[in-house]
């Protein structure tokens, strides 16, 4: 493994923020378009973007089969089932609830790679992982409250059902990346996960085709796809797989705590959504196990 600098750090960040910005062009993007054709434009807009991108490169398109499987495995559980799952629990859900349910995913990407990966997690970095859960408490208080006292704003049980299967696959995503050999660079991964999921997509989506009346499609629901595309997809996707590359799962998994704390502030200022102290405690404290974690790995 190569050891992390300040730039592999900082791709982490800027990755979680855009797939946490997702969630809100998400909540957008259910509001307007069907899902499975909606998905499956991005991601043929992905490919474009990224097929060239390996071809410049002069990157060899021939993988193993092991690990082939594990990219379409990935493709399955961490792009084609997380959005699938992210995109209709946004149907019921918030997007700032939804943010909220993504700080879950240090935890249990700690745990998969726990299991999987046999890595142990040390005093400083479980601090890290802590402090993350600790952001996740806080963020939930006036949630639970809500429920508690049943006012109009309680939570859909449904809807975050949804979205916490979706953010199991998140995780399984970034600790199924450490499993795939060296010789499978971050974009070639990136570009063989994509075309994985746009079958995937496309297959489902044939029967919304039909049904959709193409001629209403606005510049709008245009720039939301290409966003969902270039960025979502492509963008996100490489910065993170670079990032996971050189530092260990568990490290990673605290990075995925920058997820909420982007799709809150943007459920603030794009969605309008309800502000509460609470997030801003909760933000705390995963930044705080954030330091935690990337102190531990640079000393």
């Amino acid at each position: 493994m190569n050891k992390p600098t300040f730039s592999t750090y900082m791709e982490l960040v800027v990755a979680t923020f855009i797939v946490g910005s997702s969630v809100v062009v998400g909540k957008l993007v259910v509001m307007q378009l069907p899902v499975f054709l909606s998905q499956s434009a991005s991601l043929v807009v992905a490919l474009l973007f990224l097929v060239p991108i390996v071809f410049i490169k002069k990157t060899s398109f021939r993988i193993s089969r092991r690990d082939a499987l594990i990219l379409f495995i990935q493709a399955l559980i961490g792009m084609f089932l997380f959005r699938v799952l992210m995109l209709y629990g946004l149907a019921y859900a918030s997007a700032s609830e939804s943010g909220i349910l993504t700080s879950l995913t240090p935890a249990i990407v700690a745990l998969l790679s726990y299991v999987l990966l046999r890595e142990k997690i040390s005093l400083r970095p479980g601090l890290g992982i802590a402090c993350s859960l600790l952001g996740v408490l806080a963020l939930q208080v006036p949630h639970l409250a809500a429920l508690r006292f049943n006012t109009p704003n309680a939570t859909s049980f449904i809807g975050m059902l949804l979205v916490l299967f979706a953010v199991f696959g998140e995780a399984a995503l970034t600790v199924l990346r450490k499993m795939l050999s060296s010789d499978v660079s971050s974009l070639l991964g990136t570009m063989y996960i994509t075309l994985f999921s746009m079958l995937m997509f496309m297959a489902c989506s044939f029967g919304e085709a039909r049904q959709f009346d193409f001629k209403q499609v606005s510049t709008g629901e245009i720039g939301l796809v290409l966003y969902y595309g270039i960025f979502v997809t492509a963008l996100s996707y490489v910065l993170w797989f670079r990032g996971v590359s050189r530092v260990p799962a568990s490290t990673a998994a605290v990075y995925t705590g920058c997820i909420p704390v982007s799709t809150l502030l943007l459920s603030y200022i794009i969605l309008r959504e309800s502000f509460s102290f609470a997030h801003l405690a909760g933000t705390g404290f995963i930044f705080l196990g954030i330091l935690l974690m990337s102190h531990h790995k640079r000393r």
